[in-house]
């Protein structure tokens, strides 16, 4: 069961959990997190089983709400490997079936773990985009997990950087955002 998480929950997972799960040059700080779910940018989610938190995700959409990007999404370290990351994005995109499609940011680097993480979103069947993304100077693979509609390569880009825009100032983005 995906639920709303609050602030506080949030911070919680955020120092015990998100800076072990992410690098801390892919980690945005937690009070610019926190202003996003204020202005409605940001959805924070648990992902619970018998109301045990397994998963957690920070997703962001754009101004017409159609468009999400999975910024983060992780299982808690104890529950891995047991198809619970399967079973998050699969509810993830019953709850956001509406919705246009998800983006996902995957690191471009040719490491094991980063291959790892494009093939299981390539199962749970995101498609590679030709997008690449230079972001805070790490380089993206940029996915989609395509939902309501089906859009075309030429409308997918103009979605994912109207989407950019919504999440990022424009000094932010011409100091710190590539799309190629």
């Amino acid at each position: 069961m995906i639920k709303p998480l609050s602030e506080a929950t949030m911070k919680a997972i955020y120092n015990q959990a998100m800076k072990q799960d992410f690098p801390s040059d892919e980690l945005k700080p937690l009070n610019r997190i926190l202003a996003q779910k204020r202005k409605e940018i940001a959805l924070c989610l648990g992902y619970y089983q018998q109301d045990k938190l397994i998963g957690y995700a920070v997703l962001e959409q754009d101004v017409r709400q159609q468009c999400l990007l999975l910024d983060y999404f992780a299982i808690l370290k104890a529950y891995r490997t047991q198809g619970q990351g399967t079973q998050f994005l699969n509810e993830l995109k019953i709850l956001f079936a509406q919705k246009e499609m998800i983006v996902i940011e995957a690191e471009a680097a040719k490491t094991e773990q980063a291959q790892k993480r494009i093939a299981f979103y390539l199962r749970a069947g995101a498609q590679l985009t030709d997008i690449q993304l230079h972001l805070y100077h790490v380089d993206y693979a940029v996915l989609t997990l395509d939902l309501a509609a089906s859009l075309d390569p030429k409308q997918k880009r103009k979605r994912i950087a109207e989407l950019y825009q919504r999440i990022y100032p424009a000094f932010f983005r011409r100091l710190y955002l590539r799309m190629d």
